[in-house]
């Protein structure tokens, strides 16, 4: 039975195969790690749960976390009960016969769509958005937070002929330096993106997470070197720098290394990006990631400082519910190693349309008409390829 299960699989393009197993209900996830080619596709034939376990206790697989998820975070996690690579086919030796066949029969039955059609609902985005922003400011004048994360999302009726396979492909191409990324859950839609924001990496050796923040559009030939920040971008990216440092010393953490704040690019954008990591052979720390993890998410770079005062804000004035939008999702314990990414420049497949989301960081200095160019630039990197 496994022996069909790998011939079937391997005839199976992946473009029909990711649109059966969405159409038959089944969890799996692909991803393409930052600066590599390898892709990793894994497939679950089990229902998946929600774990509370440390990182370091899961078996290899993925997990997806909700934005509003969080202390602690329950991640779903999707098991690799099958691999497949370019070359092979590998199935977890727990897998019975049974559930096999039935995985099979169930593919073989199926058709590549099943999509309802239904129409977007028109909204005045643009005006909605600036006056949100503007409301934001008036609160960090009176010194309610710091600093906020705005967000909003488009809805864009998708084409017949669309296929979740080669938009992945096409945002691998456009963003090497990125996580590339397609997940599936039964109900939550099939979501697809191409996130630059580390959240955690944790190995045998050392620890490392980013501080993300400040969205320039690359026009031309322009090069990182020529790009001028503003103090509004640079004060916004101290924030979630001064965050991460914060988490540190909450847990007694002080022997780390900061390199940064450096342009770097993502597509057509720069950001300024920070990079902190911790040796485990100089600071030898048991559950650093569970930790880290838990104080980190959401970042302040998806929500706000202080986060218990922007995060009920949020959820108040933004008006809609952002799933799996500025969450987190990655492998887990694949080569020794923990991945876990922001879940942004994405957007959610389902019922033949595309949700598309994209947010700013609002301060003192925010000019509202300018951040809504921000999230319609961060927008373009998936938009383009609709």
């Amino acid at each position: 039975m496994k022996e069909q299960l790998e011939i079937s699989l391997q005839l199976e393009h992946k473009k029909g195969l990711v649109r059966k197993l969405e159409a038959s209900g089944y969890a799996f996830a692909v991803w393409r790690m930052p600066g590599t080619t390898q892709i990793r596709f894994i497939v679950s034939l089990r229902e998946p749960v929600q774990e509370k376990k440390n990182l370091s206790e899961l078996p290899k697989g993925f997990v997806l976390n909700l934005y509003n998820d969080n202390h602690p975070a329950s991640p779903l996690y999707i098991p690799a009960d099958i691999e497949l690579t370019d070359d092979e086919v590998k199935i977890d030796p727990r897998i019975s016969d049974s559930s096999i066949e039935s995985f099979l029969n169930k593919l073989s039955n199926t058709p590549e769509r099943i999509d309802k059609h239904l129409k977007s609902v028109p909204r005045n985005i643009t005006e909605t958005f600036k006056s949100k922003v503007q409301l934001a400011v008036n609160n960090i004048q009176n010194a309610r937070f710091e600093k906020v994360v705005l967000s909003r999302f488009e809805d864009i009726e998708l084409s017949d002929d669309f296929n979740p396979w080669t938009f992945f492909e096409k945002i691998c191409d456009e963003y090497p330096d990125a996580f590339c990324s397609i997940s599936h859950l039964l109900g939550k839609g099939i979501w697809i993106g191409a996130s630059p924001e580390l959240l955690i990496a944790d190995n045998n050796d050392r620890f490392r997470t980013i501080a993300l923040a400040g969205t320039k559009l690359l026009e031309g030939d322009r090069e990182l070197k020529e790009i001028a920040w503003k103090h509004k971008e640079i004060e916004e990216q101290a924030l979630v720098s001064r965050y991460i440092v914060n988490c540190f010393k909450k847990i007694r953490l002080r022997e780390f290394h900061e390199h940064g704040p450096k342009t770097v690019k993502s597509g057509s954008l720069a950001h300024l990006k920070t990079e902190f990591e911790v040796n485990y052979d100089e600071v030898p720390f048991d559950d650093l990631a569970d930790q880290m993890l838990e104080l980190l998410h959401p970042t302040s770079a998806v929500c706000g400082m202080p986060i218990e005062k922007a995060k009920p804000w949020i959820n108040e004035v933004e008006e809609y519910d952002r799933e799996f939008y500025a969450g987190f999702l990655g492998p887990v314990n694949y080569d020794e190693s923990t991945d876990l990414f922001v879940n942004l420049r994405c957007i959610k497949v389902q019922n033949n349309k595309a949700r598309v989301y994209a947010g700013a960081g609002i301060t003192e200095e925010s000019i509202p008409y300018r951040e809504l160019e921000e999230t319609e630039m961060k927008m373009q990197a998936m938009k383009r390829f609709l």
